[in-house]
């Protein structure tokens, strides 16, 4: 556009310059002195002057000049606008762009996956098992050294042999199989107990280890088939045969036998049996009835794995125990491929998944912990009874 300006510019001048030189040439011609040189070429200048002035730049040049003036700022403004459309646009589109890589983000980090939930539910009623669980070992431990102790109100309590008759009668209602011995039993037995019951007081497999819940549960007045059959294997595993009972009046001080010491040798027999019935208390209470929160979603768990729902809860049991509900989060739940495939989630999701797979982690160490001290204990106990003998024999000597 500048270069335009400047050619009109130039335009005028040789105009002018042509307009010019012919009044000039007529004027030196006709004039043969200065003076009359001098108006004519005042008079032509003014002429001109006034075209210039009214014509040639008001009506002509001007509006030209201004037109393109403004042709001048509308590009150059429009140009501008342009630019900051293109900052505007480009701000814009940079805002939208951190908006929705922070809200995705956001979803990747922040949103739970459905396997993540899966530990959650799986889970929920473990604490509640494991609360039950202490609580069944306790009451069997109680259970025991009643029994051994002569508590009122037990089968023990007048001695051994009517222990003996109590388990005997229970032996014979509900565990005798009329086929052992060559069929000689059938006299003996009084009941007709199924064949899953059958001598099961004394099957540790039947009885405990292939089941992964029990039906035991001491906090309710119910009495159940397993309960009978827990108490009956633990009568025939520890304390067999109870002491006979000594009679209150002996163990007066001014009496001539010395039955104090009697006493309290039973009471160190009952607290060695005690320690070794513990593991067993133990097995069976992580193998009690637990809590059913999370029954539905371990079903579900079997039920992927192939298993119908009538196995899955034969599997798990009426209410899951801790055991099973333990076998389920440490064991089952990985044994579907479809557990594998969850894992190509989002990191954020991989690492929630990593640290419940911890925590399952931690509870399989306190478990196992827990047993090594028991064996502990147990190595510590067999120990004492070694050198029991040793240190009777030194007492001996110095008495």
């Amino acid at each position: 556009m500048k270069h335009i300006n400047q050619k009109i510019f130039i335009l005028s001048l040789f105009t002018f310059g042509l307009i010019l030189l012919p009044s000039f040439l007529r004027t030196a011609y006709a004039c043969s002195t200065c003076e009359v040189y001098e108006n004519a070429l005042k008079q032509e200048f003014e002429v001109h002057k006034n075209w210039m002035d009214n014509e040639w730049w008001s009506q002509n040049l001007q509006p030209a000049l201004k037109s393109s003036a403004d042709e001048d700022r509308n590009v150059t403004l429009f140009e501008t606008v342009i630019y900051g459309v293109f900052l505007d646009v480009q701000n814009l589109l940079s805002s939208l762009r951190g908006i929705q890589e922070l809200s995705s983000d956001t979803l990747k980090n922040y949103t739970a996956s459905d396997t993540i939930c899966k530990f959650g539910t799986l889970s929920r009623s473990l604490a509640l098992s494991e609360s039950k669980a202490k609580t069944t070992q306790l009451v069997l431990s109680k259970r025991s050294i009643n029994r051994q102790l002569g508590q009122a109100q037990t089968a023990s309590a007048e001695g051994e042999d009517a222990d003996r008759k109590a388990r005997l009668k229970q032996f014979q209602l509900d565990y005798c199989d009329p086929k052992d011995f060559g069929g000689g039993m059938k006299v003996m037995c009084t009941g007709t107990p199924s064949d899953a019951r059958q001598n099961i007081d004394i099957n540790y497999t039947r009885a405990i280890d292939t089941k992964n819940s029990l039906d035991i549960d001491f906090t309710d007045s119910n009495s159940t088939n397993d309960e009978k059959d827990i108490i009956a294997l633990a009568n025939n595993l520890y304390a067999h045969s109870v002491f006979s009972r000594i009679n209150a009046q002996s163990l007066k001080q001014n009496n001539e036998t010395d039955t104090q010491s009697t006493y309290l040798n039973q009471r160190a027999i009952v607290a060695k049996r005690g320690i070794a019935e513990n593991s067993f208390n133990q097995i069976v209470g992580q193998k009690s009835a637990g809590g059913t929160a999370s029954k539905t979603y371990m079903i579900e768990v079997l039920k992927s794995l192939g298993l119908d729902a009538t196995n899955a809860e034969k599997y798990l049991g009426t209410a899951p125990s801790y055991d099973a509900q333990m076998e389920v989060l440490t064991k089952k739940l990985y044994q579907d491929p479809a557990f594998y495939a969850n894992l190509m989630d989002s990191p954020a999701n991989v690492n929630r998944q990593y640290a419940a797979l911890q925590s399952f982690g931690l509870m399989q160490k306190r478990d196992i912990f827990e047993t090594v001290a028991r064996s502990e204990i147990l190595m510590s106990l067999l120990l004492e009874m070694e050198i029991a003998t040793y240190q009777d024999n030194i007492q001996n000597r110095q008495n």
